[in-house]
């Protein structure tokens, strides 16, 4: 029978030893933290699941700040300025591909529409929706009637459009249609060009019956606390092989010595 001593194996293997502590720590730490994620991720969905059943906020009642309004519902009643809308480039589809054209690509319009907070003017940045991109012309997008009555939008408050990664600084070109055609949105830069105060966030349209071809069949929030879960137990596995491993080794040198 093995005669295994853990400490005699530790003194004749410290570097191995200390290397096997230090994957392992390292190894549950990770495990932790993305157990942390996961909790934060389904923490986040709870909050946006009660703040959709909340009645929606008015976007004329105040200048909000993004930590009141983010994620509730919102109403914005006003004029869209039409030309001063801007194409963000490279927008996945909504739900990853288009089902009609197969197209996973395309653009998102964010506009901005001028309403009124106080008796004074203000804008709030809507995105309108998605269009997919041609594979002929690189530049070319849906032609967006111009509407010059008021408009009552509703939607969901973000914090942004979504971020793309750019390298370099950002290279503006114009969309087909003679608007801005950006891969990013920089809310406060735009908005100073406009000489208006604006809510500091953006108002994602929900559907509706504009026939304006957009597509705005946004998925519903997932908090994707699965994926870091499985992330955390991968980490946990690979720590716990770790140490079999070290210990397995152990334990055949010294049986080899014995024999």
């Amino acid at each position: 029978m093995i005669q295994y001593s853990f400490r005699k194996d530790v003194l004749q293997r410290k570097t191995a030893f200390v290397s096997m502590l230090f994957l392992v720590i390292l190894g549950i730490q990770l495990g932790n933290w993305q157990l942390r994620r996961a909790e934060y991720k389904e923490n986040l969905a709870n909050t946006i699941t009660a703040k959709e059943s909340l009645s929606p906020l008015s976007a004329s009642e105040k200048r909000w700040s993004l930590n009141e309004a983010i994620y509730h519902q919102m109403v914005a009643d006003g004029e869209w300025l039409t030309s001063d809308g801007v194409w963000l480039d490279n927008r996945p589809h909504p739900n990853g591909r288009d089902p009609k054209t197969g197209i996973a690509t395309g653009f998102n319009l964010l506009m901005p529409l001028k309403i009124k907070v106080q008796q004074q003017d203000f804008i709030i940045w809507v995105n309108r929706g998605w269009a997919p991109r041609s594979f002929t012309q690189r530049d070319l997008v849906p032609q967006i009637l111009e509407v010059n009555t008021t408009v009552r939008i509703k939607g969901v408050v973000l914090a942004d459009a979504g971020k793309t990664y750019n390298i370099g600084e950002e290279n503006n070109s114009t969309a087909s249609d003679g608007k801005k055609l950006v891969q990013n949105l920089n809310i406060e830069n735009l908005s100073n060009k406009l000489n208006l105060p604006f809510q500091p966030f953006v108002l994602r349209q929900e559907s509706s019956k504009d026939s304006d071809g957009l597509d705005r069949n946004w998925p519903r929030m997932d908090s994707g606390a699965s994926k870091h879960n499985a992330y955390a137990l991968q980490w946990y596995a690979l720590s716990l092989m770790t140490f079999l491993f070290w210990l397995f080794t152990g334990i055949r040198k010294q049986s080899k010595r014995l024999g």
